[in-house]
């Protein structure tokens, strides 16, 4: 089923993201959707656009579990080549899973998301992840040379006693919206071009894990003129040489009584468009 709208709106239990574009868009339904992007032959080109599409729509939907979740610890995994065959993204991801299966079986349920990185120059895969409820042995980390505490702006990091396959650094979640884009940001189209990654899921989840509510609107100015954008995506007319917002983004907060608020000190962060490349933005159909 086709709907028109101008505005995406994504409900957590305590905000509103509020997606807003200059023009109106159709919304196709799941399965429709999923029916364009498979069907007849497509050009190289339009494969890596889809790629891009496709790595964009998981960056989004990762951030949302984040965001919509309570997690605690945030995890990175690396593989000792003389244990793993790291470039191989099947048997990385299966020692990832058999691994989070054991911490279960030892440690009980517990939330988790994870998502593999590339690396650029080795090709060897390894993990980015969050966790809820697992308590797991921790070991401060130090400095080889000087045994000194690591630490990351102002956070201690510790090293996984239960990590066997290579190396573990751990440390404790400050801001989860922080965290949302720092591990969404390892999606990425090389990863969706990996050989050894075709047919393969791109990220680990929990089940039981919160989503928000998505609805899609079509709105007038003044439904969200109370309200100031975190951020603005645009371009300049050629014409009136004038600035016309494409997309704008609301971070709005629910209290506890239901009521909309937002800060008085929200700034805007505008960003001009580049006419050329455009803005992964724009992918969401």
């Amino acid at each position: 089923m086709l709907k028109t709208y101008n505005a995406k709106y994504v409900r957590f239990e305590d905000h509103i993201e509020v997606i807003r574009y200059g023009e109106l868009k159709t919304h196709l339904s799941g399965e429709e959707h999923e029916n364009k992007r498979i069907t007849g032959q497509i050009t190289e080109p339009e494969r890596k656009q889809q790629l891009t599409e496709q790595a964009f729509r998981i960056k989004r939907k990762v951030k949302y579990y984040l965001q919509a979740n309570q997690f605690t610890l945030f995890w990175t995994l690396t593989f000792n080549d003389q244990k793993v065959n790291a470039k191989n993204y099947v048997y990385s991801r299966k020692r990832l899973q058999a691994w989070l299966k054991y911490q279960r079986e030892k440690f009980g349920k517990f939330a988790y998301l994870f998502i593999p990185e590339l690396h650029p120059e080795s090709g060897r895969i390894h993990f980015h992840g969050v966790t809820g409820g697992l308590d797991p042995p921790l070991t401060v980390a130090r400095y080889p040379k000087s045994g000194r505490r690591i630490v990351k702006n102002g956070v201690q990091i510790f090293n996984a006693d239960n990590w066997q396959s290579g190396f573990s650094t751990v440390s404790t979640i400050q801001d989860k919206n922080k965290a949302a884009t720092y591990i969404a940001k390892y999606v990425t189209k090389e990863l969706m071009l990996l050989p050894t990654a075709y047919h393969q899921p791109r990220y680990f989840v929990s089940r039981g894990l919160k989503q928000p509510t998505v609805s899609y609107r079509k709105i007038s100015e003044e439904d969200l003129e109370m309200f100031k954008p975190k951020f603005v995506v645009g371009h300049v007319t050629s014409d009136t040489k004038h600035f016309e917002s494409d997309i704008s983004i609301y971070q709005i907060d629910i209290s506890a009584d239901g009521e909309l608020l937002q800060n008085a000190s929200v700034e805007t962060v505008w960003k001009l468009r580049n006419s050329e490349r455009g803005t992964n933005m724009d992918a969401d159909k």
